[in-house]
């Protein structure tokens, strides 16, 4: 049972998987023997960017076969969907082979050379803050040898030692805001570092992650704002539409809801999400003075109009009983990045 849609053609998934049949074994007896060539990497490499030039990929033991091929969007969500869809093709795990579509943890954290310097990642210690309202863990790492490497250096190594312990997907999902630190410093060793983020991650949501704010727009209005600031862009990889709903104030710019009203949007708010259901994810409004705009995100946007425009014709003329006439209006765009969610000001 196919895990994910294709589209009409998706040759390039299709070429690597043609080419695997006749190499694997070729890459199994290469990592047996210690026996890479430049002709391999690069014939590994060519099979990888038929899927996107941009892919990145790694060998390594397997969690239950023997080796396990890892390809890696490296954090860019629109190689992520492709990277699902590879796997969606894999062939089943056996003893040799397994397949993932992101980097791994690695079995055990090693000596590293970056830049001509070695670094123990073993040493690394964490200074851990949980934020709640994000659902991240914020860090400040050090290493005995970040003292006297350069800024661009104690990055790779802190983003690689992140890697190897917790797994590519783990970072994006549950790291925040990462300080290099160059002063020694106590904090939590690798393990309690990594038992740490697994006992977050299997914690509630909870509702604390809906954040109020407002801002003050370029003319000179205030702008309220209810957003999801735990909304992950890593758990809707293939939601790279960005919907927003517009309750527009017919002939009356100044119109901010009062209680009653602000209870009927509500309601037909909530409404519109049941509607939504499966189709989009509710990313969170904005109320500015003549108009009320709802968010989502989505994998199809022309999904979602039969049940917006089934809400919109359900829906009064005026909001609430005393309230202004409205008309709604409807805008799509692609949006692979979520940069909406600056705008919401959780991001």
């Amino acid at each position: 049972m196919r895990l994910f849609k294709r589209g009409p053609a998706e040759p390039e998934i299709d070429d690597f998987w043609a080419w695997w049949p006749a190499n694997r074994d070729r890459v199994a007896t290469a990592i047996a023997t210690n026996g890479f060539d430049d002709r391999l990497v690069k014939d590994i490499s060519r099979a990888v960017s038929t899927i996107d030039p941009a892919m990145a990929w790694e060998l390594g033991p397997g969690t239950a076969a023997a080796h396990a091929f890892c390809i890696s969007p490296e954090g860019n969500p629109a190689l992520r969907p492709a990277a699902l869809r590879w796997l969606a093709d894999a062939p089943p795990p056996d003893a040799t082979w397994e397949y993932h579509a992101s980097k791994q943890p690695a079995p055990s954290l090693s000596g590293l050379q970056v830049g001509g310097a070695t670094f123990d990642l073993g040493a690394t210690r964490a200074i851990a803050s949980w934020d709640a309202v994000r659902q991240r863990e914020d860090l400040k790492l050090w290493n005995p040898g970040f003292p006297s490497a350069p800024a661009g250096v104690r990055i790779q190594v802190g983003f690689i030692f992140l890697d190897n312990l917790l797994g590519e997907d783990a970072v994006e999902r549950w790291i925040g805001e990462i300080d290099l630190l160059e002063d020694p410093t106590g904090g939590r060793t690798p393990a309690e570092l990594k038992a740490e983020i697994e006992r977050r991650a299997t914690e509630a949501a909870g509702e604390e992650h809906w954040v109020l704010s407002q801002r003050e727009l370029p003319n000179g209005q205030v702008e309220i704002i209810l957003a999801d600031a735990a909304l992950k862009r890593i758990d809707h990889p293939f939601a790279g539409r960005h919907a927003i709903i517009r309750i527009i104030a017919k002939d009356n710019d100044r119109w901010l809801p009062n209680a009653a009203e602000g209870d009927v949007l509500e309601t037909e708010e909530h409404d519109l999400i049941r509607r939504l259901e499966g189709l989009a994810v509710f990313a969170g409004h904005t109320t500015a003075p003549g108009q009320r705009a709802m968010h989502f995100v989505a994998a199809d946007t022309d999904a979602m109009r039969p049940g917006i425009d089934g809400w919109a014709a359900d829906l009064p003329d005026r909001i609430g009983d005393d309230g202004p006439a409205r008309r709604i209006k409807v805008d799509f765009e692609t949006d692979m990045t979520w940069a909406f969610q600056k705008a919401l000001g959780v991001r």
